[in-house]
């Protein structure tokens, strides 16, 4: 059977368009007056985050009020990673270390060079590896200084690069298997995917999302750039990817197609969590005061 054309393009636009499509107004916005939020990791049911303006690390108190775990001058810490033994890892952008600290700031080591001895350039955003390591961003900076990521395998003594040639090397997640990679590119607005092998290695590196231009007729909210910072994935391979330059954050399918957006008060949004029972999404606000908001998970499942 023939359909006239306008039909064809009607289905078409049903089936990219996003599942959800929630106004900033569905936000609640709190612990307001930090100089730069990022960071944003649950240990437990605590929400860790960072304030970079002050070099300090905090966590969520019960009031919603931000209490500072602890402070370190010149770290410059910009993302955090719980692990296992109950310490964390800290991505301290001004100072090119990795950190582990125990989660009142105690040091226990830390990782200043990659495996063949160069700088580490603006530690930025980890994710685990799924076997007692992690990967980590090394943004890079002006003057040509290209972006990377890095390996830490289990123990954290040896980091390996494992990507280059990365234009500001931004947030990183895996998916649930383990066996893909998501890394931002925030300076070409665009998500890089990888194949992930039992070594850690990485493989088959391609474009996985152009955000300012997602074709099939799939664009995101608002005119301008979408520039993708914080990433984070969870337990069915949703890719969620905050926005500093965009409206808010946007959720993407395994298979790249827009799924919900998230429109939020405030100009920038640097990184998001979501909480451990999937049923909401914290993350910062970054503006002239800077602060923390929590929204429904536009993807959570069904409430019991």
């Amino acid at each position: 059977m023939r359909y006239p054309m306008r039909y064809l393009l009607l289905v078409l636009m049903a089936l990219c368009a996003p599942l959800h499509a929630a106004p900033a107004s569905d936000a609640e916005r709190f612990a307001s007056g930090l100089q730069f939020p990022e960071g944003t990791v649950f240990v437990g049911d605590t929400l860790y985050f960072v304030d970079y303006g002050t070099s300090a690390v905090l966590r969520l108190g019960a009031d919603r009020s931000a209490v500072r775990a602890w402070q370190s001058a010149g770290c410059g810490p910009n993302g955090l990673l719980p692990l296992a033994d109950g310490t964390m890892l800290v991505a301290c952008y001004d100072a090119g270390t990795v950190e582990q600290r125990t989660l009142d700031g105690r040091l226990l080591r830390t990782v200043d060079r990659g495996a063949q001895g160069e700088p580490l350039i603006r530690p930025n955003d980890l994710a685990p590896d799924g076997h007692g390591g992690a990967y980590f961003t090394a943004s890079g900076g002006a003057q040509g200084i290209e972006g990377r990521l890095y390996h830490l395998a289990a123990g954290l003594a040896r980091a390996d690069m494992v990507v280059d040639h990365v234009q500001n090397a931004n947030g990183v997640a895996l998916s649930p298997d383990g066996r893909t990679l998501y890394l931002g590119e925030s300076t070409t607005d665009k998500l890089l995917r990888f194949d992930v092998a039992a070594d850690g290695s990485l493989t088959g590196r391609r474009d996985f999302l152009v955000l300012d231009d997602l074709g099939h007729g799939q664009r995101l909210p608002g005119g301008g750039r979408h520039t993708p910072d914080g990433v984070r994935t969870d337990p069915s391979g949703h890719v969620y990817v905050s926005l500093y330059n965009g409206d808010g954050f946007a959720v993407f399918g395994a298979d790249g197609r827009l799924l919900a957006t998230q429109s939020l008060p405030g100009t920038h949004h640097a990184n998001l969590a979501i909480s451990p029972d999937q049923a909401w999404v914290y993350g910062t606000i970054d503006d002239d005061e800077g602060s923390l908001y929590r929204v429904r998970n536009p993807l959570a499942p069904p409430r019991g």
